[in-house]
C-alpha cells in the first residue's frame, strides 16, 4: 500500500486527503496550518477531517522538527503531498520520501511561482491555473505533471478565481490520484527558466492603491483584493483609512489630479488616475460599508486620497 504524508488547507485540502482514502492510499500523517489545529463547529477543515477518519495529525508545528524528522526517516512515506500549505518544505524533509514529494499551486508555472499567485494574476492580466509539480528545494520549480490554465473573466476578483482554482485544482489532483496509489506519477516536464516569474512573500504593493498608476491598473488591482472578509485594496483620506472594493467603474479622461475627487452626476466618486479616472460609489470606513456620501461626511473637507 502506497503511503503518504499530508500537508493541507481549505476545501481544496479536505477533498484532496479523501481523495487520496478512498483511493486505498495510507496516510501516515497530516500537518495542518497553525491556524487549523482546532475543531471548530460548522467550519470544515482538514484537522476536522483528518480526525473524522481516524488520521493521525502531528502535533509539532513545523516539519523541519528534529523528532519528526528522526521518525519518519525510520519508516519513510513514499510521497509527500502538499495542498494549500503555507510553509516551504526543507530539504532535510524533502529527502525522506521514497518517491517525491508532490504540490498543487494556484498558477500555471512556471509563471507566477511564489506568493499570492491569483492577486498577481490578476494585477498583471495574465492568465491563471493550477498546477501539480514535484517538489525541489527552489520554489515551485520543480518538474511539471499537470496542469490546467484557467483565463480571467473581464471582472474576476481574487474571491471568484480563487473558487474556479480549487474546482480546477480538484480535477487536476483527482485525475492523478490512481498514479500516486500505484507509485506510478511521472517525472514529468522540466519547467523553463526563461519564462519564469516569482513573488515574494509581500502582499502585492503593500495593498494599497497607487493613484499614478492608469485607470485600468487600479481597476484590476482593486479586483485583486476583493474577497471578503480579508482586507480590500487600501487608501487614505488625511487620518481615515479607507478600503475599496470591486465593482468599480472605468471612466474616460479626467483633468484630476491622481487620487483627487469630486462628486459625480450620478453620486458616486470620480477619483483621478495617473490616465484616466474611476468612478467609485461603495466604500469601507472603521468596517462598515459607506455611500460618497458618507466618506465625504467623514473626509473633514478632504477632496483627494493619499
Amino acid at each position: 500500500m502506497t503511503r503518504v504524508c499530508y500537508f493541507g488547507y481549505g476545501d481544496i485540502g479536505r477533498h484532496c486527503l479523501r481523495s487520496l482514502v478512498d483511493a486505498g492510499v495510507e496516510v501516515v500523517g497530516v500537518f495542518c496550518r497553525e491556524s487549523d489545529r482546532r475543531i471548530i463547529p460548522d467550519r470544515p477543515s482538514v484537522f476536522s477531517l483528518a480526525n473524522e477518519l481516524g488520521l493521525r495529525c502531528y502535533d509539532v508545528l513545523r516539519p523541519t522538527d528534529k523528532g519528526f524528522l528522526e521518525e519518519l526517516r525510520k519508516n519513510p512515506p513514499d510521497y509527500a503531498v502538499s495542498i494549500q500549505y503555507d510553509r516551504i518544505l526543507k530539504p532535510s524533509f524533502l529527502e525522506i520520501p521514497t518517491h517525491g514529494s508532490l504540490n498543487l499551486h494556484f498558477a500555471p508555472l512556471p509563471r507566477l511561482r511564489g506568493c499570492f499567485p491569483t492577486k498577481w494574476a490578476i494585477i498583471n492580466n495574465e492568465p491563471s491555473g493550477v498546477t501539480l509539480h514535484h517538489i525541489l528545494p527552489g520554489v515551485d520549480d520543480g518538474n511539471l505533471i499537470a496542469q490546467e490554465i484557467v483565463v480571467l473573466a473581464a471582472d474576476e476578483t481574487d474571491e471568484t478565481l480563487y473558487h474556479r482554482l480549487v474546482k480546477s485544482g480538484k480535477r487536476v489532483f483527482d485525475a492523478q490520484v490512481a498514479a500516486i496509489a500505484d507509485k506510478s506519477v511521472s517525472k514529468g516536464t522540466p519547467q523553463n527558466a526563461e519564462e519564469s516569474s516569482y513573488y515574494p512573500k509581500a502582499m502585492p504593493h503593500n495593498g494599497t492603491i497607487d493613484w499614478t498608476r492608469n485607470a485600468a491598473w487600479i481597476e484590476r488591482f482593486i479586483r485583486a483584493f476583493t474577497f471578503a472578509p480579508h482586507p480590500a485594496a487600501q487608501t487614505s483620506l488625511g487620518a481615515v483609512a479607507v478600503q475599496i472594493t470591486a465593482p468599480i467603474k472605468i471612466n474616460g479622461f479626467s483633468s484630476l489630479a491622481p487620487g483627487a475627487f469630486e462628486r459625480d452626476e450620478s453620486g458616486a466618486l470620480r477619483i483621478g488616475c495617473g490616465d484616466g479616472s474611476i468612478l467609485v460609489d461603495r466604500f469601507i470606513v472603521d468596517s462598515k460599508d459607506v455611500d460618497a456620501g458618507g466618506l465625504i461626511a467623514v473626509a473633514g473637507g478632504l477632496s483627494r486620497f493619499k
